[in-house]
């Protein structure tokens, strides 16, 4: 009996060790992120990614006064225009490793799809 409660104890602190591991993995982003252009700039302005995933950037302008009325993508020559709450899709790919930045005309609002994991 005295020997049971130490394996229990053993088997509680592995288990506990991986729920918090499985809780705190990132969530990688697939197939179509929404992302909206707000007060406070892209919401996410953070996309986490696997190397090399193809991913669709949906973005929805919700507000009428910002400089984050288009959007430029790092590596896309094309400047999408972004009009008021009308979602624009914007198909990249996730990069090697690093990151794929997006912004804004002035550069003022920023953001990235960020890779993890590789």
């Amino acid at each position: 009996m005295e020997r049971a409660i130490p394996v229990t104890n053993t088997y509680m602190r592995f288990f506990l060790v991986l729920l918090l591991l499985t809780a705190c993995r990132k969530q990688l982003a697939t197939g179509v992120v929404d992302i909206s252009v707000t007060e406070k700039g892209f919401e996410p302005a953070r996309v986490d990614a696997a190397p090399g995933a193809p991913l669709t950037l949906r973005f929805t302008r919700k507000i009428k006064e910002t400089c984050a009325d288009a959007v430029d993508v790092e590596g896309d020559p094309v400047r999408h225009m972004l009009p008021v709450d009308v979602p624009v899709e914007i198909k990249v790919k996730a990069p090697p490793s690093g990151e794929l930045a997006f912004a804004c005309p002035m550069k003022m609002v920023n953001g990235a799809i960020v890779v993890v994991g590789h």
